[in-house]
């Protein structure tokens, strides 16, 4: 497996947006809408790559002196096997680099637990995705 950062021109980022659809609006109706955010062209794109197909992606935003990491999905048959944590230490390891000192973190709350170990609290308001009822 391989990480590598890819852009929104790129046939790896297409394929991300297939899983981040799958994973968190696949019933929603304005899927598109929520993906491309304000956030989204401007963002740094990490996908996970095995036999050359994306199996993981996050996406990842700087702002001055604070990063938002978000979008993070990994294809249901790749899941519970280290894949987000890969994308995820991956992000944090390119951080490393910059001169940051806060990252912002937008995740769905089946997720707050992975996060919580890796170090993230939880604050600010919830999101729809597929997963979520309101």
């Amino acid at each position: 497996m391989e990480t590598i950062i890819t852009d929104i021109n790129s046939k790896y980022y297409k394929e991300a947006i297939s899983i981040r659809t799958e994973v968190f609006f696949k019933d929603l109706q304005n899927s598109l809408e929520l993906i491309n955010d304000q956030n989204e062209s401007k963002g740094y794109h990490f996908v996970v790559l095995k036999d050359k197909k994306v199996i993981g992606t996050g996406r990842l935003n700087l702002n001055s002196n604070f990063a938002i990491i978000s979008q993070m999905a990994v294809h249901p048959k790749n899941q519970k096997q280290g894949i987000g944590s890969l994308v995820s230490n991956e992000m944090l390891t390119f951080l490393k680099t910059k001169n940051i000192k806060q990252i912002d973190l937008c995740a769905r709350l089946t997720a707050l637990k992975f996060y919580s170990q890796k170090g993230f609290k939880k604050f600010g308001k919830e999101f729809p995705s597929k997963n979520h009822q309101f």
